[in-house]
C-alpha cells in the first residue's frame, strides 16, 4: 500500500515543481533578453526540461535557447542555438497548438528576430490569435504579460488592443 501511495505522490509532487517554475520562468522570459543574469538562470532552469517534457516548457528551452544565442559572441554557436530553439519551437507545437503562451511565446520570438533569419512566417496568425483568443483566457498573468508585450510594439493597432481588454 505504501508503495503505491509513493508512486501516485511522485508524479503529484513534479506537478507541483512545474507549476512554481513555470511562474519562475515567465518572469525571467521577460527579462532575459535584456539582463544577462535572468538569461542565465533562465538557461538554469531550462537545462532540467528536457524535449519530451510539456510542450509549453519544451517551447519555453526553445525561446531560451534563442535568447541564449544573444549572448553569444560566435557566430557559428549564435546560429546553432538559434537552430536548435527553433526546432524545440517546432516540436512543442506539433504536439500542441492551440496554447495561448506557447503562440505569445512564438510570437515574441519572431517580432524581435532580424528578418534575414527567416523565422517570421507565423507572425501574423500568431497576433491574430493573440488578438481573439487572450481575453477569453482564464489566467490573469498571461493575460497581462500578453498585454503589456503587444501595448509596447507599433504594429498593434489601438481598435486591436481595445479587443484584448473587452
Amino acid at each position: 500500500m505504501k508503495v503505491l501511495m509513493y508512486l501516485f505522490m511522485v508524479p503529484l509532487g513534479a506537478l507541483v515543481v512545474q507549476v512554481n517554475d513555470l511562474s519562475k520562468i515567465r518572469g525571467l522570459y521577460k527579462s532575459a533578453a535584456e539582463v544577462k543574469v535572468d538569461a542565465v538562470q533562465l538557461n538554469k532552469l531550462m537545462l532540467q526540461v528536457d524535449s519530451d517534457a510539456a510542450p509549453l516548457l519544451v517551447c519555453y528551452k526553445g525561446a531560451n535557447e534563442m535568447i541564449q544565442a544573444k549572448y553569444t559572441i560566435n557566430p557559428i554557436v549564435k546560429f546553432a542555438k538559434f537552430n536548435k530553439g527553433k526546432d524545440l519551437i517546432k516540436k512543442a507545437f506539433s504536439r500542441d497548438t492551440l496554447n495561448l503562451e506557447m503562440r505569445f511565446i512564438r510570437f515574441s520570438i519572431q517580432s524581435n528576430l532580424p528578418t534575414f533569419l527567416g523565422y517570421r512566417d507565423e507572425l501574423d496568425n500568431d497576433k491574430r490569435y493573440l488578438l481573439n483568443n487572450t481575453k477569453d483566457s482564464k489566467d490573469t498573468i498571461l493575460k497581462e504579460m500578453i498585454f503589456n508585450y503587444l501595448t509596447g510594439l507599433n504594429v498593434i493597432k489601438q481598435e486591436e488592443l481595445k479587443q484584448l481588454k473587452n
